[in-house]
């Protein structure tokens, strides 16, 4: 009580501009700098640290970060906000733009991760066929070539079906369509070089089982990209090396090595 009466008889007796500082002077003799901080520090120029931002705060500036690009600390506020305010209004935008965050950052494994959390947490929201499609696109801009394995693709693929088939009115069905035609150019581009690998090599039973898996999925997109020819001649011998039965193994792997 003693340091308060000393705060009210100072400001009596100082000029206004000065009331500021007696009370941080009374402040930090009594309740030490940590108080002082708390209630001054944006004043003297420290900045409020992240935590003690408001959520209405946080959402602003992670807004604001994403117009300017800067889509690190975009995350940095989305995910504080997630974090020390999980039950406010704005949390649901903070998962919404996490992902948008991480997606524009092409960091699409992370960008994947926080759409489908968003999809398992608010299945029924208006904005899900928005979402389904950008889990669809994480996935497929994620691909790197098409010698590599093609899961990635394929888990593409599934998203946008799901938009179609779930929301075949929204705009975003539209898009899905689009990209499914090149998830599908993808996957078969992936089966004929595999097919060539082993027609190759002569293994000719594998090369015919990726031949007839393109054949069966993809007839449209090996029409598209021109590899009818390519694929008729390989399948053509396949058959007929595959009609002779298996083939017999050299000499080495005979014996044993």
């Amino acid at each position: 009580m003693k340091c308060f009466r000393v705060v009210s008889e100072t400001v009596s007796c100082i000029p206004r501009l000065a009331v500021v500082a007696a009370v941080v002077f009374a402040l930090s003799g009594c309740a030490g700098t940590n108080l002082m901080e708390f209630y001054f520090g944006d004043l003297f120029g420290k900045g409020t640290s992240a935590i003690d931002k408001t959520a209405e705060q946080l959402a602003v500036d992670g807004m604001q970060q994403m117009q300017k690009k800067n889509y690190d600390e975009a995350v940095k506020d989305f995910k504080k906000l997630k974090e020390h305010y999980p039950y406010s209004k704005y949390a649901i935008l903070a998962e919404l733009k996490l992902g948008d965050a991480y997606f524009f950052n092409t960091q699409y494994g992370e960008a994947s991760i926080a759409y489908e959390e968003f999809v398992r947490l608010h299945p029924r929201n208006e904005v899900i066929p928005y979402v389904l499609y950008q889990v669809g696109m994480s996935h497929f801009l994620a691909f790197s070539t098409v010698d590599r394995d093609p899961e990635e693709t394929q888990l593409a693929y599934q998203s946008f079906q799901k938009v179609i088939q779930n929301f075949p009115k929204s705009e975003y069905a539209k898009k899905s369509e689009k990209q499914i035609n090149e998830c599908r150019k993808r996957l078969v581009s992936h089966d004929i070089n595999v097919a060539r690998y082993y027609y190759t090599v002569e293994e000719y039973h594998a090369a015919r089982s990726r031949l007839r898996n393109a054949i069966q999925k993809y007839p449209q997109a090996i029409a598209d990209m021109g590899y009818g020819k390519e694929v008729q001649k390989m399948m053509t011998k396949c058959e007929a090396e595959c009609a002779k039965g298996e083939k017999k193994p050299s000499f080495w792997t005979r014996v044993g090595f």
